[in-house]
């Protein structure tokens, strides 16, 4: 029986699809089912899948859904229909590192743990990598050690199934990930961390995710409301840390590259201090980057000139990387 299921939402991948295939045939770990949930796609998603499934001898399993619902509903029947015990996930346009399930899978064997995380590299559409490692090797077994790695994505993971058919997806386009993987390493008695890079997130200059709208930083919000609600209260530092991380870092930053909204920030902060009065003085921000510091402080004097500034740079130099 395969020990491992890999769970891909499909949209419109035509074009992608055989790259990430290719990845999940070249593992060196082959006991794994895969399921792809195709997400009323208009294009020829569907003919390639069954295609795959013919001419392939991984264990696939092809679910359609009857009109279109997002990635995180896709991903929530793909969860739901999975039967290994442990699952992890791949987006339709990314990729596999050849070694992803094999060092995933024996570090959650044999440290006993119930989740294992790793570090990815971003690949632009020709070919070049930039390299995005965890900065920490090892077991993590304190809650709090635990939730400030620097992990938002579900594709950079692999936990036990029953862990995650307990927490299912909220239907936030562009948030779900940051609301769930905080839910799910409160929810692991332990964490085994591999800062080296294994998953490929395949960036597309015309990709809807590359461009940071109001929608975006709206799911930041609906993303850490969720988290506020399903969070554990004997943990409410640490559910401050992430919102001061999710929210006043990635949610400003995301606000004022696009727009110079100080209504929009201000409700932000406004809304936060309501809960977390005294968020600035959480004692976690002092391990968080100095760039995200600086950010941060600004947020707290209120000086957005400062963080458009620091906004715009970081855009301009995300693209010219």
């Amino acid at each position: 029986m395969n020990r491992i299921t890999v769970v891909i939402p499909c949209y419109n991948a035509e074009n992608y699809i055989d790259r990430c295939v290719d990845s999940l045939l070249k593992q060196t770990y082959q006991n794994f089912d895969v399921i792809f949930i195709d997400d009323a796609s208009k294009d020829n998603t569907v003919k390639k899948l069954d295609n795959i499934v013919l001419n392939c001898n991984l264990n696939i399993k092809i679910l359609k859904n009857e009109k279109n619902f997002g990635p995180a509903k896709s991903r929530n029947r793909g969860i739901l229909s999975a039967t290994t015990e442990y699952i992890t996930f791949c987006d339709a346009d990314d990729s596999y590192e050849p070694d992803f399930l094999s060092k995933l899978f024996n570090e959650l064997e044999k440290n006993k743990a119930d989740l294992a995380v790793c570090g990815y590299s971003v690949v632009d559409e020709k070919g070049n990598k930039e390299k995005r490692p965890l900065n920490f090797n090892g077991v993590l077994r304190s809650k709090a050690d635990i939730l400030k790695l620097d992990v938002d994505s579900l594709c950079m993971l692999m936990v036990k199934t029953d862990i995650m058919k307990d927490t299912l997806l909220p239907d936030i386009r562009n948030g779900e990930d940051m609301a769930v993987v905080p839910l799910l390493m409160i929810k692991s008695n332990s964490c085994v961390a591999l800062g080296e890079c294994l998953y490929n997130y395949c960036r597309r200059n015309n990709s809807a995710s590359e461009k940071p709208t109001m929608k975006v930083v709206d799911s930041f919000i609906s993303s850490f409301e969720f988290i506020k609600t399903h969070f554990p209260k004997e943990y409410s530092e640490i559910e401050e840390y992430i919102g001061i991380r999710n929210l006043l870092y990635a949610g400003l930053i995301t606000l004022f590259s696009f727009s110079f909204n100080v209504k929009k920030a201000n409700r932000i902060l406004y809304d936060f201090e309501k809960s977390y009065p005294n968020w600035i003085q959480n004692k976690y921000i002092n391990e968080m980057p100095n760039y995200k510091k600086i950010v941060l402080k600004m947020a707290n004097k209120h000086a957005y000139w400062g963080i458009w500034i620091l906004a715009k740079l970081r855009r301009f130099l995300t693209r010219n990387n």
